[in-house]
């Protein structure tokens, strides 16, 4: 038979019961009480209804302890109250790693106990709510069954209301992956895992498609999110490695985001680390293009020049970039071709296991382009670097830099 008591108190004396039930009063009529000594805890939360179990300390902390880690082996959802008979500290901790949601001592008043077991109610009531929200969107597609986080397309569907919080416009958006080498020996499924059991409630998490996670940290900056990723690293240990591009969220669309943060990945991937920042790159000798004080011609030269890359961008060096993907991958054996284009930097790269050579544009803000062509790897030829106008990169420029990249590549690499 179903027990349709909403409280349960667990103790194996009787005056300290009798005491607790006296201060329970202004409790609901409804919530009705059950007392049960210790021995009986398995068949008195068998079958029940319980939201709550009222525990009073035992003799021992190890005992104690112990009966906090039976009730919440036999019913996982129920809110322990422990009832202390002197406050101890070092039991407290421990109490609260095993589970509890708060404590009392058998001193407190009539309203200790009363707020305390309210809010035990609120927090079930709340976590009941949030099951059956969560099993609503799962049967509409908006969580992923196998990993419980949600869809990517549906975090970009309500990212542009998410945004609207201040604490999401001064966090961090992330996508992080597994690297190639490591798919084959683990599953993405422990990845969500462990991205589930070591982020924030208020963190966001959805996956994609190609075993890609998408993360929202909400008010942190990079460096606290990168030590978030290394924490994710450490925790999948160092023979699943793991990359990540991170950008700020501020004002940007959920597209620019997830662009800049995927080119970062690329990049984590190109150089074999675990997150990159394009915004790293940023030249900090152009901050003047953010200083609200700056003349209005010097902002509409701004305005004017920032057009002008980013046809520069759209017309010449993403479609050459493309291009010259495909061409190289058929050419260049053993070879890893992999580029990215946005409006922080345009990368072409190429590697093997002997060298790594990488062409880099970088867009100065104003009228020039800075142009590097590095190596890295044994016998690997003298690094390029140069600027030109913006009006100077053309089709046949960019063309000859290419080229200029695979020549001295294949130099070092074959």
């Amino acid at each position: 038979m179903i027990d349709n008591n909403s409280i349960v108190l667990i103790t194996d004396n009787d005056n300290m019961a009798k005491s607790v039930l006296e201060k329970l009063v202004l409790l609901r009529k409804n919530d009705h009480i059950r007392t049960c000594s210790y021995n009986n805890i398995k068949n008195a939360l068998k079958d029940s209804l319980y939201s709550l179990a009222i525990l009073i300390e035992d003799e021992d902390e190890n005992s104690t302890l112990k009966l906090i880690n039976h009730i919440k082996q036999v019913n996982g959802d129920i809110e322990i109250l422990l009832v202390l008979k002197k406050i101890n500290s070092e039991l407290i901790l421990k109490a609260y790693d095993s589970g509890i949601y708060d404590y009392l001592s058998i001193d407190s008043n009539d309203y200790d106990y009363m707020i305390k077991a309210v809010n035990c109610f609120k927090f079930h009531m709340q976590k009941d709510e949030n099951y059956r929200n969560q099993k609503f969107l799962q049967q509409i597609g908006v969580i992923d069954t196998k990993t419980n986080l949600y869809q990517q397309k549906y975090l970009k569907d309500v990212f542009i209301d998410l945004a609207n919080d201040l604490k999401i416009k001064y966090g961090t958006f992330t996508v992080m992956t597994l690297d190639d080498s490591t798919k084959t020996k683990v599953s993405t499924n422990r990845l969500a895992r462990t991205l589930k059991s070591n982020l924030r409630n208020d963190d966001i998490v959805a996956i994609g498609r190609g075993g890609k996670f998408y993360i929202i940290l909400p008010n942190i900056d990079l460096m606290g999110t990168k030590n978030v990723l290394q924490k994710i690293q450490d925790k999948m240990g160092e023979n699943y490695k793991l990359h990540a591009g991170i950008s700020k969220i501020g004002i940007q669309s959920f597209d620019t985001l997830e662009k800049n943060s995927n080119d970062g990945l690329i990049s984590s991937i190109q150089n074999d680390v675990l997150a990159v920042c394009l915004e790293d790159n940023i030249d900090a000798q152009n901050t003047w293009l953010e200083d609200d004080n700056e003349s209005e011609h010097k902002v509409k030269k701004y305005k004017l020049f920032k057009n002008a890359f980013v046809n520069k961008m759209d017309n010449v060096i993403t479609p050459i970039f493309y291009r010259y993907q495909k061409t190289f991958e058929t050419k260049l054996t053993n070879t890893e071709v992999s580029q990215y284009t946005n409006n922080i930097e345009c990368v072409f790269s190429l590697k093997n296991e002997k060298v790594h050579s990488e062409l880099v544009l970088r867009y100065n803000g104003f009228a020039k382009f800075k142009i590097e062509i590095n190596h890295s790897g044994l016998d690997s030829a003298e690094n390029t670097k140069m600027e030109i106008a913006l009006n100077k990169l053309t089709d046949k420029f960019l063309i000859s830099l290419l080229k200029q990249l695979k020549d001295e590549y294949k130099r070092s690499a074959y």
